[in-house]
C-alpha cells in the first residue's frame, strides 16, 4: 500500500531554476514526514500518475515561467476548477500537465486532492545551481509543503472527515489558481 501523501518535485536539475523542483524534494528529506514518498521527476506523464495515483494527497512542485517574471514568487495551486485556457501553461517543460491529469482522470488514477507549487523562475539555461532568489524560494516551499503535510496527516483532521478540494470535471485539463492562495 502506498504512503498518505506524495510531494513530487518536477524538474531537470542540470537546467538551473528548472531544478527548483527536486530542490524542494532535497530540503524535504530531513524533514521527517511520516506516510510520506518524496520523489523527483522530470515530468513524464505516466511517471508522474504512477507516482500520484489514488493517493488521498499529491503535492507536486515545478517551475514555471510568468510574465511579468516574478523569479522567487509562489504560487499555490489547488485542482479545483476549469481553465482549459490555461493548460500548457503552467510548467517549464514541454508536458502538459493538465493532459496528464485527464489522462490520470480516463483511467481512475488520480490522488483525492492535488496541489501544485509553481515557483516562477529566471534561469533555465544549461548548468547546475539555483538563481539566489528561486534558491530561497525552495526553501520557503518546502516549509510550506512540510506544515502542509503535517495538517493533512493530523489526527483531528482525519477525525474530521476533512475533505479536499475537487478536481475539475473530465474534459477541463488544467487547474486554475485561487488568487487568495497565492504566496507574494
Amino acid at each position: 500500500m502506498n504512503p498518505a501523501v506524495v510531494v513530487i518535485g518536477v524538474g531537470n536539475p542540470y537546467r538551473r531554476d528548472d531544478g527548483v523542483g527536486p530542490a524542494v524534494i532535497q530540503r524535504l528529506r530531513s524533514a521527517g514526514l511520516p506516510e510520506t514518498t518524496l520523489a523527483e521527476s522530470d515530468g513524464e506523464a505516466c511517471a508522474l500518475i504512477m507516482l500520484w495515483e489514488r493517493r488521498p494527497l499529491a503535492v507536486l512542485v515545478d517551475a514555471i515561467h510568468a510574465q511579468p517574471a516574478h523569479p522567487g514568487r509562489i504560487h499555490r495551486l489547488v485542482a479545483s476548477c476549469p481553465a482549459p485556457e490555461r493548460a500548457g501553461t503552467t510548467s517549464s517543460h514541454t508536458i502538459d500537465m493538465g493532459e496528464a491529469v485527464a489522462l490520470a482522470r480516463e483511467l481512475d488514477r488520480l490522488p483525492d486532492r492535488m496541489i501544485v507549487y509553481g515557483i516562477e523562475v529566471a534561469d533555465t539555461d544549461f548548468g547546475t545551481g539555483l538563481t539566489p532568489a528561486v534558491a530561497r524560494a525552495a526553501d520557503q516551499a518546502a516549509e510550506e509543503i512540510a506544515a502542509e503535510v503535517r495538517a493533512h496527516l493530523s489526527p483531528e483532521r482525519r477525525s474530521a472527515g476533512a475533505e479536499g478540494a475537487s478536481l475539475p470535471p473530465a474534459g477541463s485539463p488544467s487547474w486554475c489558481a485561487d488568487p487568495a492562495q497565492q504566496v507574494p
